[in-house]
């Protein structure tokens, strides 16, 4: 059985920062003329660095973990669009962190949002790698996973390559059993992916600034799945009554994006579903409350972890919307 829960050594580092004045040049005839500054634009950066720099980020992390490049090839299988319509054979990667776990913990997959990569999540490994074999996954086009060349045309195709991408992770990894936990973009990626795939089967800027300063590649899908203030162009609260696996929504009592939204979904849907805010947090609340999180978390996960799960109380301090 499946679940989605939607979330809703140191080292220093210096940065220089280098700038290229307007400049005045001297043509074969003699004339002078002005050239635009050339360096206008963000210090250049690589897969390289911002595998090194989620080194330094996992090394304040206590729980051992093994860090691998999933191979899911050029495009899903029997597609003659490869991923991001590319024109290159090669085949493309997913950065993968395993976290140790006891060998009968439940699998949860931790998907990141936009813009964002997996680290994201650093606050939140310890304490969840306690109750789950946790795998984080930087989605195809951020992170530390390959970064193809954005050219999807169409918001079915911009879904369909991020959903036929997980799957061939998933395949890739020989998961069938897992728990989907997504942060924002990562919650509507993994709500998507259920409704499509899941059958009835069981030193931090651094890091931040390596992961968004690389190629632009899946932060190019925006125009695709959001219109103008971010509404989504095809809502999940559209298809709330096709889903198939229990919910639960978490959010931050200061998150921009509100719950009653949640609320509305949970009408339509035949499925159980919760909604629980976290006080002290916003839409990052794994990150600026990452206790109140946890709690969520692990409540959310009561029938998988708990033999007595209606015995479970509520999480102090928390909200049942």
């Amino acid at each position: 059985m499946s679940k989605i829960l939607i979330r809703v050594t140191r080292t220093q580092t210096r940065t220089k920062i280098m700038t290229e004045a307007v400049a005045a040049t001297t043509t074969e005839t003699g004339t002078r003329k002005w050239t635009w500054p050339s360096l206008l634009r963000w210090i250049p950066t690589s897969t390289d660095q911002i595998i090194a720099s989620e080194k330094r980020l996992l090394s304040t992390v206590k729980t051992p973990c093994v860090v691998e490049q999933v191979n899911i090839g050029s495009g899903p299988p029997g597609s003659k669009v490869r991923w991001f319509r590319s024109t290159s054979n090669e085949p493309r990667f997913i950065n993968t962190v395993t976290f140790d776990s006891k060998d009968d913990a439940p699998t949860m997959v931790m998907v990141h949002g936009y813009g964002a990569s997996q680290g994201f999540f650093f606050r939140n490994f310890d304490a969840l790698a306690r109750r789950f074999r946790v795998i984080a996954i930087d989605q195809l086009g951020w992170g530390g996973s390959s970064r193809p060349d954005f050219t999807c045309k169409s918001t079915e195709e911009t879904e369909a390559w991020f959903i036929d991408s997980l799957e061939e992770w998933r395949k890739a990894k020989n998961l069938n059993s897992f728990i989907l936990l997504g942060h924002s973009f990562g919650g509507y990626v993994a709500s998507k992916y259920a409704l499509k795939r899941i059958r009835a089967f069981g030193t931090k800027f651094d890091y931040v600034y390596h992961t968004l300063a690389a190629k632009g590649s899946g932060e190019l899908c925006l125009k695709y799945i959001f219109s103008f203030g971010a509404f989504a162009r095809k809502p999940l609260l559209n298809s709330a009554s096709e889903w198939k696996v229990p919910t639960t929504f978490i959010y931050g009592y200061e998150d921009w994006m509100s719950y009653q939204g949640a609320q509305e979904a949970r009408k339509s849907m035949k499925v159980p579903c919760e909604i629980i805010r976290v006080p002290q947090g916003g839409h990052f609340v794994f990150i600026d409350n990452p206790n109140g999180f946890h709690a969520a978390v692990l409540y959310a996960c009561r029938k998988i972890l708990s033999p007595n799960p209606d015995s479970e109380p509520f999480p102090k301090g928390l909200t049942a919307a």
